[in-house]
Protein backbone atom coordinates (compact mmCIF):
# COMPACT_ATOMS: atom_id res chain seq x y z
CA UNK A 1 0.00 0.00 0.00
CA UNK A 2 1.22 3.67 -1.04
CA UNK A 3 0.97 5.87 1.32
CA UNK A 4 0.96 9.44 1.67
CA UNK A 5 3.32 11.16 3.67
CA UNK A 6 3.55 15.09 5.09
CA UNK A 7 5.19 17.75 3.49
CA UNK A 8 7.52 20.53 4.90
CA UNK A 9 4.64 22.63 5.78
CA UNK A 10 2.66 20.02 7.35
CA UNK A 11 5.49 19.07 9.52
CA UNK A 12 5.88 22.64 10.59
CA UNK A 13 2.49 22.69 11.33
CA UNK A 14 2.92 19.69 13.77
CA UNK A 15 5.77 21.16 15.43
CA UNK A 16 3.54 24.04 16.14
CA UNK A 17 0.51 22.43 17.68
CA UNK A 18 3.32 19.91 19.57
CA UNK A 19 4.51 23.43 21.61
CA UNK A 20 0.78 24.07 22.00
CA UNK A 21 -0.34 20.86 23.57
CA UNK A 22 2.63 20.35 25.68
CA UNK A 23 2.32 24.36 26.89
CA UNK A 24 -1.40 23.93 27.17
CA UNK A 25 -1.17 20.19 28.73
CA UNK A 26 1.41 21.56 31.50
CA UNK A 27 -0.66 24.44 32.43
CA UNK A 28 -4.29 22.71 32.64
CA UNK A 29 -2.66 20.07 34.91
CA UNK A 30 -0.22 21.96 36.53
CA UNK A 31 2.31 19.84 35.72
CA UNK A 32 6.71 20.73 35.96
CA UNK A 33 9.55 19.73 33.74
CA UNK A 34 10.30 16.91 36.48
CA UNK A 35 6.90 15.74 35.28
CA UNK A 36 7.88 15.11 31.50
CA UNK A 37 11.43 13.12 33.16
CA UNK A 38 9.23 10.57 34.61
CA UNK A 39 6.74 10.58 32.02
CA UNK A 40 8.90 9.73 28.56
CA UNK A 41 7.34 10.16 25.02
CA UNK A 42 8.39 11.15 21.88
CA UNK A 43 5.91 11.96 18.60
CA UNK A 44 6.49 10.63 15.33
CA UNK A 45 5.03 10.89 11.98
CA UNK A 46 4.48 7.70 9.10
CA UNK A 47 7.70 7.97 7.87
CA UNK A 48 10.14 6.67 11.16
CA UNK A 49 6.74 4.54 12.40
CA UNK A 50 7.76 0.70 13.09
CA UNK A 51 5.48 -1.16 10.67
CA UNK A 52 3.48 -2.40 13.51
CA UNK A 53 2.45 1.28 14.68
CA UNK A 54 0.56 2.05 11.66
CA UNK A 55 -3.12 1.62 11.40
CA UNK A 56 -5.51 1.95 8.45
CA UNK A 57 -7.94 4.31 10.38
CA UNK A 58 -6.29 5.72 13.26
CA UNK A 59 -5.20 9.58 13.19
CA UNK A 60 -3.23 8.54 15.63
CA UNK A 61 -2.15 6.18 18.33
CA UNK A 62 -0.38 5.63 21.28
CA UNK A 63 1.82 2.89 22.00
CA UNK A 64 3.72 1.75 25.57
CA UNK A 65 6.76 0.44 25.24
CA UNK A 66 9.37 -0.16 28.42
CA UNK A 67 12.64 1.86 28.25
CA UNK A 68 15.92 1.06 30.44
CA UNK A 69 18.46 3.71 30.95
CA UNK A 70 21.74 2.71 29.06
CA UNK A 71 23.80 1.72 31.99
CA UNK A 72 20.87 -0.01 34.03
CA UNK A 73 18.74 -3.06 32.61
CA UNK A 74 17.42 -4.47 36.33
CA UNK A 75 14.01 -4.61 35.88
CA UNK A 76 13.75 -2.36 38.38
CA UNK A 77 15.52 0.66 36.09
CA UNK A 78 12.39 0.23 34.23
CA UNK A 79 10.36 3.70 32.68
CA UNK A 80 7.35 3.40 30.67
CA UNK A 81 8.14 4.97 27.51
CA UNK A 82 4.86 6.32 25.11
CA UNK A 83 5.20 6.97 21.70
CA UNK A 84 3.05 9.07 19.58
CA UNK A 85 2.18 7.31 16.20
CA UNK A 86 1.06 9.93 13.98
CA UNK A 87 -0.84 8.62 10.79
CA UNK A 88 -0.15 10.98 8.00
CA UNK A 89 -1.83 9.08 5.21
CA UNK A 90 -4.96 9.00 7.77
CA UNK A 91 -4.89 12.67 8.50
CA UNK A 92 -4.30 14.32 5.15
CA UNK A 93 -7.31 12.14 3.79
CA UNK A 94 -9.55 13.58 6.43
CA UNK A 95 -8.31 16.79 5.90
CA UNK A 96 -9.08 16.78 2.20
CA UNK A 97 -12.85 15.12 3.31
CA UNK A 98 -14.18 18.75 2.86
CA UNK A 99 -15.46 18.54 6.68
CA UNK A 100 -13.84 21.86 6.95
CA UNK A 101 -10.74 20.43 9.23
CA UNK A 102 -7.79 23.06 9.30
CA UNK A 103 -4.29 21.09 9.60
CA UNK A 104 -3.18 23.44 12.81
CA UNK A 105 -6.24 22.96 14.97
CA UNK A 106 -6.20 19.05 13.86
CA UNK A 107 -2.77 18.54 15.19
CA UNK A 108 -3.46 20.41 18.20
CA UNK A 109 -6.19 18.72 19.20
CA UNK A 110 -4.71 15.23 17.80
CA UNK A 111 -1.68 15.98 20.38
CA UNK A 112 -3.32 17.29 23.17
CA UNK A 113 -5.48 14.40 23.19
CA UNK A 114 -2.17 11.88 23.38
CA UNK A 115 -0.70 13.97 26.14
CA UNK A 116 -4.02 14.30 28.23
CA UNK A 117 -3.90 10.10 28.25
CA UNK A 118 -0.39 10.21 28.67
CA UNK A 119 -0.66 12.29 31.25
CA UNK A 120 -3.56 10.05 33.07
CA UNK A 121 -1.33 7.15 32.31
CA UNK A 122 1.40 8.14 34.59
CA UNK A 123 -0.81 9.44 36.93
CA UNK A 124 -2.62 6.18 37.52
CA UNK A 125 -6.01 7.54 36.47
CA UNK A 126 -6.39 5.23 33.97
CA UNK A 127 -4.81 1.70 32.92
CA UNK A 128 -3.36 1.67 29.67
CA UNK A 129 -4.22 -2.25 28.99
CA UNK A 130 -7.91 -1.81 29.78
CA UNK A 131 -10.77 -4.16 28.80
CA UNK A 132 -12.95 -2.84 25.83
CA UNK A 133 -15.02 -0.95 28.11
CA UNK A 134 -12.69 1.15 29.94
CA UNK A 135 -11.07 2.08 26.86
CA UNK A 136 -14.34 3.80 25.33
CA UNK A 137 -15.35 5.52 28.94
CA UNK A 138 -11.45 6.73 28.64
CA UNK A 139 -11.85 7.64 25.18
CA UNK A 140 -14.89 9.90 26.35
CA UNK A 141 -13.10 11.36 29.66
CA UNK A 142 -10.22 12.09 27.40
CA UNK A 143 -12.12 14.00 24.50
CA UNK A 144 -13.89 15.92 27.40
CA UNK A 145 -10.68 16.75 29.21
CA UNK A 146 -9.13 18.12 25.66
CA UNK A 147 -11.75 20.18 24.88
CA UNK A 148 -11.17 21.37 28.30
CA UNK A 149 -7.38 21.91 27.84
CA UNK A 150 -7.78 23.40 24.85
CA UNK A 151 -10.52 25.84 25.88
CA UNK A 152 -8.48 29.00 26.15
CA UNK A 153 -7.35 28.91 22.53
CA UNK A 154 -9.28 30.98 20.65
CA UNK A 155 -7.32 31.61 18.06
CA UNK A 156 -7.90 28.35 16.85
CA UNK A 157 -11.06 26.93 15.05
CA UNK A 158 -11.74 23.77 16.94
CA UNK A 159 -15.31 23.36 16.31
CA UNK A 160 -15.11 21.73 13.25
CA UNK A 161 -12.80 19.47 14.85
CA UNK A 162 -15.14 18.72 17.91
CA UNK A 163 -17.91 18.56 15.47
CA UNK A 164 -15.66 15.97 13.62
CA UNK A 165 -15.27 14.12 16.58
CA UNK A 166 -18.87 14.09 17.73
CA UNK A 167 -20.10 12.50 15.08
CA UNK A 168 -17.41 9.74 15.10
CA UNK A 169 -19.12 6.98 16.82
CA UNK A 170 -18.64 4.15 14.72
CA UNK A 171 -19.50 0.75 16.39
CA UNK A 172 -18.73 1.86 19.65
CA UNK A 173 -15.02 2.90 18.82
CA UNK A 174 -15.27 6.49 19.05
CA UNK A 175 -11.88 8.40 18.23
CA UNK A 176 -10.38 5.28 16.39
CA UNK A 177 -7.24 5.25 19.42
CA UNK A 178 -6.68 8.80 19.43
Amino acid sequence: MAYRFFDHYHRELLCEAQVIAEEMTCDFFKLNHSHWQRCRYDILTLAFLRREEVSSHALAQLVKYQGFLSDRLLPSAAFDFYRICVQDHNILRVLQSGKGLEPLPLFSYILTHELVHIVRFSRFQARFEASWPERLAEEAQVHRLTQAVLAPLNFLKLAPVYQYYELGWQGGWRYAHL
